[in-house]
Formats: C-alpha cells, sequence, structure tokens
C-alpha cells in the first residue's frame, strides 16, 4: 500500500507542477503581437481596373492622399502616368486583385493609362 500511496502522491505532485507552470505561461503579461492592418479601399481614394476601363474616370483628391488602384479583369495591367504629370508613377504588373497606391505630393492634374490597353486611361485632380 506504501507503493501505491507514493505512486499517487507523485502523480499529483506532478499534476499540480503542470498546472503552476501553466497558469504562470498565461499570466506573464505579453501578448501575441498584432496581425498587420487590413488596407481599407473607399470610393472616395481607390480606382477600379476593368476589361472596359477604369471607375471612376475621373478622381478628385487632397494633396497628401493615397490613391490605390485595384485590378478587377482578368488581365495584368500596368498603370502610368502621362508624360507630362507633374510626378510620375508606373506600377508594377498588376494581375487580378492586386493594388497599386501612390501618394499624391504635388497639386495637378494627372492623366495615367494601361500600358497594354489604350482604353484604360483616367485622371487622378489633386487640390
Amino acid at each position: 500500500m506504501h507503493v501505491r500511496s507514493g505512486t499517487v502522491t507523485l502523480v499529483a505532485g506532478v499534476l499540480i507542477l503542470m498546472v503552476a507552470l501553466l497558469f504562470a505561461a498565461g499570466c506573464s503579461g505579453s501578448t501575441p503581437p498584432s496581425p498587420p492592418p487590413t488596407p481599407v479601399y473607399t470610393p472616395q481614394t481607390t480606382i477600379l481596373i476593368g476589361s472596359a476601363g477604369v471607375n471612376p474616370q475621373i478622381l478628385v483628391v487632397s494633396r497628401g492622399v493615397t490613391v490605390t488602384w485595384l485590378n478587377l479583369d482578368m488581365g495584368v495591367h500596368i498603370i502610368t502616368s502621362d508624360a507630362a504629370d507633374p510626378d510620375a508613377f508606373t506600377s508594377p504588373p498588376l494581375t487580378t486583385n492586386h493594388r497599386y497606391q501612390f501618394t499624391f505630393t504635388i497639386v495637378g492634374t494627372y492623366g495615367y493609362h494601361s500600358t497594354d490597353n489604350p482604353t484604360i486611361k483616367g485622371t487622378v485632380i489633386v487640390q
């Protein structure tokens, strides 16, 4: 009986130790890192790219605003500013559901187009 009681005491001690370790780990005060914020697409700052063109074709924003081009078309598009724009920009190849962002810091009118499809073009007016 003495051996059995020693085994029970050992098992009970191990269980108490495990509970204490789990409690200490849960109370360490450290929190898991937060995931990065998900970009929010708003009609005021997002231009949707489709097979027939962009929507909206003219977007008016304030200086310092970041505009997002979001490709909803099945084709790959590269969006680039027109030659006479105050500040040049060119996106990488945008596949379906990929986006490109550009922050406009200079007031002016920016024409842009898709390098592969002349019907995909528009204007951003920065005030």
